[in-house]
């Protein structure tokens, strides 16, 4: 004899009932009144054409909510200004043409409008970035290393010959170190010149639907020649420090943020400096230069009692009289320089 199953035909049975479903449909249901009302209404007019809404071009995640990114940019501009100056033996004028978020694959697609030189930059834990130089810019900085004026109006091709693109490695480490500068104050990062690259499609430093920041200089030699240089970032690149970024300046004048500045004076503190001690100077013409021959004097025009100039880059900051301490060189600082 089978046992019977012990569920009774209660556990079968709705849990509501056809009339309390029916009760409920109506409480949530428009009436025939409100049906009645909408009837009435005049249609609302659609859109002729509707574009596909693309997530990857959403701006609120852009340049603007990092402020102290632009800063950064800002500090930069400074230093290249000094930078080039110091290489052209005349003031440059340099301006920052502003930040944008764009797509790797149009910042590759500019390659196509003027010839550009790329240093390809990779830091260790972050990943890699990207400097990029028209093409005309990067030849007239040559002709200018090399002593020339840098006025290279005349450039007819869209490459680098191997001289030049040898000589271009010392544009990409001078850049490194301007770099590492720069960003010191928020991280420690180690630039490391990977290449010199003239063909766009060989960079290899995203995919080509990340987001980058790209940030613009625009660098006027004469009124006749100025050239342009790009900066780019991968978004997942600045990512372990975009909280960082977001620091903005406080609205209250009298407030002053300490974390940041003992962060920035620890930064600064780090920086290195290459001081020079400038005994005098003397003016040849090239014949005299060349045939210049160990031995030889060169008068500098100053008596051996007169203090010499120590200087830091390109400002003098003390007069200095040289000896020795320990047996080594030395220069006793008298007094610094004035600099109004």
């Amino acid at each position: 004899m089978n046992k019977a199953t012990p569920h009774s035909t209660a556990d079968h049975e709705p849990i509501l009932a056809p009339e309390e479903i029916d009760a409920l449909m109506q409480a949530v249901m428009p009436s025939e009144e409100a049906n009645a009302i909408f009837a009435t209404l005049p249609p609302v007019p659609q859109p002729e054409h509707i574009e596909a809404f693309d997530f990857a071009h959403i701006t609120n995640s852009g340049p603007e909510r990092y402020p102290l990114f632009a800063t950064l940019q800002q500090r930069m501009t400074e230093a290249l200004k000094e930078l080039w100056s110091e290489t052209f033996q005349r003031d440059i004028v340099l301006e920052g043409k502003g930040i944008q978020q764009r797509l790797y694959e149009d910042i590759l697609a500019d390659d196509k409008k003027e010839p550009q030189v790329y240093f390809v930059y990779d830091v260790s834990s972050f990943g890699r970035m990207v400097v990029a130089w028209d093409l005309k810019l990067t030849v007239a900085y040559i002709d200018a290393m090399l002593g020339g004026t840098g006025d290279t109006l005349d450039i007819d091709t869209d490459t680098l010959s191997p001289v030049e693109l040898k000589l271009s490695q010392r544009i990409g480490q001078a850049l490194e170190k301007l770099l590492a500068k720069m960003w010191a104050p928020v991280s420690s990062k180690e630039y490391s010149l990977q290449k010199v690259e003239v063909e766009a499609q060989f960079l290899g430093i995203a995919a080509m639907s990340d987001m980058c920041f790209s940030v613009q200089f625009t660098a006027k030699l004469s009124d006749d020649f100025d050239g342009f240089m790009h900066i780019h970032y991968p978004r997942t690149f600045l990512e372990p420090v975009l909280d960082n970024l977001r620091t903005a300046t406080s609205d209250d004048s009298n407030h002053v943020d300490t974390e940041w500045q003992t962060n920035l004076e620890k930064g600064l503190a780090k920086v290195p400096l290459d001081a020079r001690l400038e005994f005098g100077q003397c003016q040849l013409d090239i014949q005299q230069f060349l045939s210049l021959k160990p031995g030889d004097f060169l008068p500098l025009s100053k008596q051996e009692q007169d203090p010499a100039t120590l200087w830091v880059n390109t400002t003098p900051l003390f007069e200095a009289m040289p000896g020795s301490q320990d047996g080594l060189l030395a220069a006793e600082l008298l007094e610094p320089i004035s600099q109004t």
